[in-house]
C-alpha cells in the first residue's frame, strides 16, 4: 500500500495518481484558489479525523504529518542547496 516492490515509499506516484493532484495540475497553472481549496480540504479532513479518532491515533497520526513535512522540508532545502552544484 505504502512502498513499491522495492519497499521505496511511493508516495510520488500516489500524489500523481490523487484526483484532487489531477484537478488543480490540469491546466497546468496553479491559482491561490486551488491552493485555498487544497488547504481547506486538508483541514476539513483534520477536523473529521479529530472525531473520528482517539487521542492515542490521534498522536500517531500528528506526528506522522509532522515527520511527513520535516522530510518534504529538508528534502527541498537539500534540492535548493544543489541547484548550482
Amino acid at each position: 500500500m505504502f512502498f513499491n516492490e522495492e519497499g521505496i515509499l511511493n508516495i510520488d506516484e500516489m500524489v500523481v495518481n490523487n484526483a484532487s493532484f489531477k484537478n488543480i495540475m490540469e491546466d497546468g497553472v496553479i491559482t491561490e484558489e486551488e491552493i485555498m481549496a487544497q488547504s481547506d480540504k486538508v483541514v476539513s479532513m483534520l477536523h473529521d479525523m479529530e472525531a473520528k479518532y482517539n487521542e492515542e491515533q490521534l498522536a500517531e497520526i500528528k506526528n506522522l504529518l509532522v515527520e511527513s513535512s520535516v522530510l518534504y522540508a529538508v528534502y527541498n532545502f537539500h534540492s535548493i542547496q544543489n541547484i548550482d552544484k
